[in-house]
């Protein structure tokens, strides 16, 4: 017939469960990912390049990369801290 009112609870926890490991799960993922991006401004410059352009791609690139790691790293020390209010 149809479905008990205890079931269709139970599914919604479940589902709202596993939906919340998934959330945490992309959260560590991305975490660790910018992470990772913040580290490329803190190693050492070694470049042999000559081409002042490819010199110059390459530090820009850096920085870019940087500042999203850090941009990223800024948004879920923030989040974190309006999720435990």
């Amino acid at each position: 017939m149809g479905v008990k009112l205890g079931s269709s609870k139970a599914w919604a926890k479940t589902l709202g469960s596993g939906l919340a490991h998934i959330q945490h799960a992309t959260d560590k993922v991305v975490v660790y990912g910018l992470k990772s991006m913040q580290k490329v401004s803190k190693e050492p410059k070694i470049d042999t390049t000559k081409n002042k352009y490819l010199k110059k791609v390459k530090t820009v690139g850096r920085t870019t990369v940087s500042f999203f790691g850090t941009l990223g790293d800024s948004f879920y020390n923030e989040y974190e801290e309006l999720k435990k209010r």
